[in-house]
């Protein structure tokens, strides 16, 4: 028989469990006002502990807050008793469970307060958990784990939450997202005065150490973490802990041969459980018998303690348990030769194990974090956004304020003002000047690199194939350096044009004269040019864009348009005018590359305040104007 993790014995906690103070508040019970004053006190003290109290005693005290006037107080420790209620009901297997959860509905409806809704998610999902519907145990899980985080909830709740979403996910077989959320939830439940949450993690990491236990040492691993789960027990308000711990305790001590001491601890154990109840731990130690009697061969206990572990999973009503049941139950009667027995509870555990449907779980899992971590995403970019958005309102609001001060500074001194926007206006004309040289130069250093480097590299190779010709088959020869020499011209083209230092020294004419004498020592496309005089009046940033956008007009048509000839006109008068015209194919429709560079034109020219349109009607022509400062 396989040993395989208890899962989610956390709903242990959540049978007919009492905390020191229970007694002492239904002796309180009989006088209202002292109830709801301790409530209160409850409240502002310790409203994220659990309330300690038995399920009679909740109903009462709900009973009373009920009538009292709602207040702050009032209602959030009545939303504490509706929560801790209903989780009892739930796995304490009460015919009310259902009632109940429907009075917390009503209830929480009605508060404006965001973390009730989150308690009432959480347990419903306990409901649907207990039933082995784990896909809508995840659902109402998640949504209450986010609630409470968005909405800063106490540790305890997140920490609680993330333990139960981090069982369900182990039951469908997702064990690494399972201890993922027991790490993420580890700093915080060691750190609460409520031990019980930090017990579960830890028995949780003793349990899995035994499953994954390949030698003494692991064996030694887990009691280490049982005994840390052992120290922290005076400080649990759960009970049913102690059977828990002791049961895992009595299994190490198995594994590692102390059987008196195993034995001493499983009675301890069993005594236990039976007297709370807690039927967790009464199905464990079951299966942990007919485990060690199954390795004696004695079929005929095995199966009694096996039945009797089935028991124990019906009292509780939980499928999870039940259905494991039937599958170990399955192995005693198949290691026993009782073939027929053996089919018949394997055929149980098929249609419980169907039910669960553990893929399904972890697939809608999977969605919804990746949906949560996109509404996260949003979120910061929202956040971004409104950030973004306060910083231009102070700056236009500075900006404001400052062109009041300016403009009460003008009435008084227009002629100062003008000197200062006439200087200004000259500064801001260096600095773009002065940017524009800089791009130019950084092309310069990046033509050498691409001439000096890749060039001469390309011709050393060339030279090395021509070196070896005789040894290269002719096809191949000729191919091979048709595309070396090609490949040769692109990179001396594109090193060219990186480097228009005619702005430095001659401007944009004999810029563009230049550059179409290299094209048609280059290309089989003819390029002809009329460029006025004036274009090197006009301002140098736009004579580097206008260069710009004429280079990647030819590049273009040069790459895609199997054109024969290219006529460019550019003009300037009151505004400046460039016709750029080819007899070739579309160049936007030929490749995207193309439709980019044409959208990226547009964009410049908008900028400028300037018009462009594009003819494909024969050939390809556009055409751009732009309107000139005086």
């Amino acid at each position: 028989m396989n040993f395989r993790p208890p899962v989610s014995y956390c709903f242990a906690g959540y049978f007919e469990f009492e905390r020191r103070i229970s007694n002492f508040l239904e002796i309180m019970r009989i006088n209202t006002k002292i109830l709801l004053g301790i409530a209160i006190i409850v409240a502002t003290v310790s409203a994220n502990a659990e309330t300690g109290l038995r399920r009679d005693s909740l109903v009462h005290a709900i009973k009373i807050l009920e009538k009292q006037p709602a207040s702050i107080a009032r209602d959030t420790l009545l939303m504490f008793y509706y929560n801790d209620l209903c989780e009892k009901s739930i796995f304490g297997g009460d015919t009310l469970a259902d009632a109940r959860l429907e009075q917390f509905r009503v209830a929480q409806s009605k508060s404006k307060w965001p973390i009730a809704e989150a308690l009432y998610l959480r347990a419903l999902g306990k409901n649907y958990d207990k039933k082995g519907d784990y896909q809508q145990a995840i659902e109402y899980y998640h949504q209450a784990l986010r609630i409470m985080e968005k909405n800063k909830a106490s540790p305890e709740h997140i920490v609680y939450t993330k333990i139960l979403l981090g069982f369900v996910m182990l039951n469908s077989g997702n064990k690494p997202e399972c201890l993922k959320l027991f790490k993420e939830a580890e700093p915080a439940a060691l750190q609460l005065k409520n031990s019980s949450h930090a017990i579960w993690i830890l028995d949780f990491y003793a349990d899995d150490a035994l499953y994954e236990a390949k030698s003494k040492e692991d064996y030694l691993k887990a009691l280490r973490f049982y005994k840390r789960a052992e120290a922290l027990l005076p400080n649990s308000l759960i009970e049913n802990q102690i059977p828990n711990n002791l049961q895992g305790q009595a299994k190490v001590y198995h594994l590692l041969g102390e059987e008196r001491l195993s034995e001493e601890y499983r009675a301890k154990a069993l005594e236990h459980a039976k007297r709370i109840p807690n039927y967790f731990v009464q199905y464990n130690i079951y299966t942990d018998y007919a485990t060690n009697a199954l390795a004696k061969e004695n079929y005929n206990l095995a199966i009694l303690y096996q039945e009797d572990a089935i028991n124990a999973a019906k009292s509780m009503g939980y499928l999870e348990f039940l259905n494991r049941g039937y599958y170990d139950l399955y192995q005693v009667y198949k290691t026993a030769g009782l073939d027929s027995k053996a089919l018949e509870t394997l055929e149980l555990y098929n249609v419980l194990e169907d039910s669960l449907k553990r893929k399904e779980v972890n697939e809608r899992y999977a969605e919804l974090e990746s949906q949560y971590a996109f509404e996260q995403q949003q979120n910061r970019i929202a956040d971004l956004e409104n950030k973004q958005l306060q910083y231009l309102i102070w700056a236009l609001a500075s900006a404001l304020l400052i062109g009041i001060l300016i403009s009460l500074y003008l009435n008084s001194n227009s002629r100062k003002l003008r000197t200062l926007n006439e200087l200004l206006s000259k500064r801001n004309k260096d600095v773009e000047e002065a940017l524009n040289t800089g791009k130019m130069l950084e092309q310069q250093r990046m033509s050498r690199e691409l001439h000096d480097s890749v060039a001469t590299k390309i011709t050393a190779l060339k030279w090395k194939i021509e070196a070896n010709e005789a040894e290269i088959e002719s096809v191949v020869y000729n191919s091979v350096v048709k595309d070396l020499e090609k490949l040769y011209e692109e990179v001396r083209f594109i090193a060219h044009n990186l480097r228009p230092l005619e702005f430095l020294d001659l401007g944009l004419k004999k810029a563009i004269e230049n550059l179409f004498i290299n094209l048609n020592k280059q290309s089989k496309t003819h390029f002809e040019s009329k460029v006025s005089d004036k274009v090197n009046t006009i301002d140098k940033a736009l004579q580097y864009h206008i260069f710009q956008m004429v280079l990647e007009l030819c590049t273009n048509t040069k790459k895609h348009a199997n054109a024969t000839k290219v006529k460019l006109l550019l003009t300037v008068k009151k505004e400046l005018l460039l016709v750029f015209n080819d007899n070739g194919s579309n160049v936007e429709s030929d490749t995207a590359k193309a439709g980019i560079g044409l959208k990226s034109m547009e964009t410049k020219v908008e900028k400028y305040g300037g018009k462009i349109s594009f003819d494909r009607h024969e050939g390809f022509k556009v055409s751009i104007s732009i309107p000139l400062a005086n």
